[in-house]
């Protein structure tokens, strides 16, 4: 293996050792209007205009994240915050923001224009994107030093991995499955070393674009450790029990 070619792949990922166990969160929530999923969310986005918010796959998504933080109070009335900015958005558009995680089956399968998506939708079959459409979900992501600490975390995580999914299901399991339909390398692999990281990535065709890692655990291009495995609730109280777990099963690691 070239060590240049290594030493690229792990360029691509920008650790903040000073945002070290700092918690991140993205929420994914469909747009609903006279009882039936709406394709506006460029509407509401340039509506709302804050870069809390931003779109999904679906025209019919909106997503809210956090800034990073360790204190679970902060995160708390951030998430108020976007949830109060979101409410104003919808009601100034005629719509509501619903968080649930799995939407119908007869959904639109509009997406919103940005050219990755419109790539991505070129590449799959329809069933992949109807999935990919109707599944929105609640990321985590939790700050780490570098490569080394990242592994370990990531490690932690995957050995609980049906627990976590079991603790973020409000579906009976039909989230997972359709996530699982469209994201078929969806299992995230336990790695040897640096080294097994890379040719992994290289295999599953994510060492030059790590976005297009789409394991349930993954080390994003920001330094985190992402755990993508929770479903919507729309308790924010709910939301931090998942962040308290994914913290603790993380602090062991350092």
């Amino acid at each position: 293996m070239s060590q240049s070619a290594l030493k690229a792949f792990l360029s691509h990922f920008k650790f903040q050792p000073e945002r070290n166990g700092c918690i991140g969160i993205e929420r994914e929530r469909f747009l609903f209007a006279n009882g039936a999923l709406q394709p506006r969310s460029a509407e509401f986005l340039h509506r709302i205009g804050k870069p809390a918010w931003t779109y999904e796959l679906s025209a019919c998504q909106v997503e809210d994240r956090t800034q990073p933080s360790e204190s679970l109070q902060l995160i708390k009335l951030n998430l108020l915050s976007n949830d109060s900015d979101g409410w104003w958005a919808v009601m100034a558009i005629g719509c509501e923001l619903v968080a649930c995680e799995v939407g119908p089956a007869d959904m639109s399968l509009d997406v919103y224009p940005d050219q990755r998506y419109l790539e991505i939708v070129r590449a799959i079959s329809v069933e992949r994107l109807q999935a990919a459409c109707r599944v929105a979900g609640t990321h985590i992501h939790i700050g780490t030093r570098n490569i080394e600490h990242a592994l370990d975390v990531y490690h932690a995580l995957r050995e609980q991995l049906t627990t976590l999914c079991e603790l973020g299901d409000h579906s009976n399991g039909e989230r997972l499955a359709l996530y699982r339909a469209m994201a078929i390398d969806w299992q995230p692999p336990r790695y040897e070393n640096i080294e097994h990281f890379f040719g992994t990535a290289r295999v599953g065709g994510f060492d030059l674009n790590l976005r297009n890692c789409w394991h349930l655990i993954r080390i994003t291009p920001h330094g985190t450790v992402e755990c993508r495995m929770f479903g919507m609730t729309p308790h924010v109280d709910e939301t931090l029990e998942w962040v308290t777990r994914v913290r603790s099963i993380s602090n062991g690691k350092g």
